[in-house]
């Protein structure tokens, strides 16, 4: 019987139906706004055997998904918790309770697809993650910065003169508005390759993982890099967990 993985993130819910931890059948996204004709949508699907979730959303959301499952399903869903060890990651974070689940998910589905590899784990939503995995599973942290949308916003709010527009990257702008894009795309792409510069000074060799809602604002910047553009570790990192015989979130 399958799956139900759920991934409630700052801007949206992205859901897949998994019978196997790499087939998914179904799958989808959508935002709070969108709430009720998802919610339509997964009546169609086959009762799950299981609910696996991660939140960094409001706490209500969370709670009405929750009852919805348990009317319609008669199952509750089981939010993850971050661990000091999981799927043979070992988690170096000082305070867990500060570490988002959305954040430990993805580390987990960065290492469900690239095992045994040393990893940077870039994910650039709302805001930018950059995290880092050595070989042999040690989870090392990282950084959090604003995403590329938060970055340009705050600059204008945050300003008299300075507008929130679209812009070109140029090695030397001549505007304003191409002087905000490839300011705030070089700053996010050196926070990606200082990670990366980090854990070879560590003796490691490295694989970044791009991943997220605005990935393809940073591919180019790291293309000759070793990268792979891989979607959805957060729920990749359920699969494995919900698939793994001796894990339970």
């Amino acid at each position: 019987m399958s799956v139900l993985l759920l991934d409630l993130g700052n801007t949206r819910l992205k859901w897949a139906l998994a019978e196997a931890q790499e087939d998914w059948p179904a799958r989808g996204s959508a935002s709070p706004d969108e709430l009720q004709p998802l919610l339509a949508e997964w009546r169609q699907l086959v009762a799950p055997r299981r609910i696996v979730g991660c939140s960094v959303a409001a706490p209500e959301l969370g709670a009405a998904l929750d009852a919805f499952c348990r009317q319609t399903w008669d199952r509750g869903i089981d939010w993850i918790q971050v661990e000091r060890e999981a799927l043979g990651v070992r988690n170096r974070y000082r305070r867990l309770e500060q570490q988002g689940p959305d954040r430990w998910a993805a580390v987990l589905g960065a290492r469900a697809a690239e095992p045994g590899q040393a990893l940077v784990i870039a994910t650039a939503g709302t805001a930018l993650t950059v995290d880092a995995l050595t070989a042999d599973g040690r989870f090392l942290g990282g950084v959090i910065v604003p995403g590329y949308r938060m970055m340009k916003a705050a600059l204008a709010a945050g300003t008299a003169r300075l507008p929130d527009a679209g812009g070109n990257v140029h090695d030397f702008p001549t505007s304003t508005e191409d002087a905000i894009e490839t300011g705030v795309q070089t700053a996010l792409a050196g926070c990606v390759t200082a990670a990366l510069d980090r854990l070879v000074a560590r003796g490691e060799e490295p694989l970044l993982l791009l991943s997220g809602g605005d990935a393809a604002v940073l591919a180019p910047w790291l293309e000759r890099l070793p990268c792979r553009q891989i979607d959805h570790l957060v729920l990749r990192g359920l699969a494995a967990l919900a698939f793994d015989g001796d894990a339970r979130p």
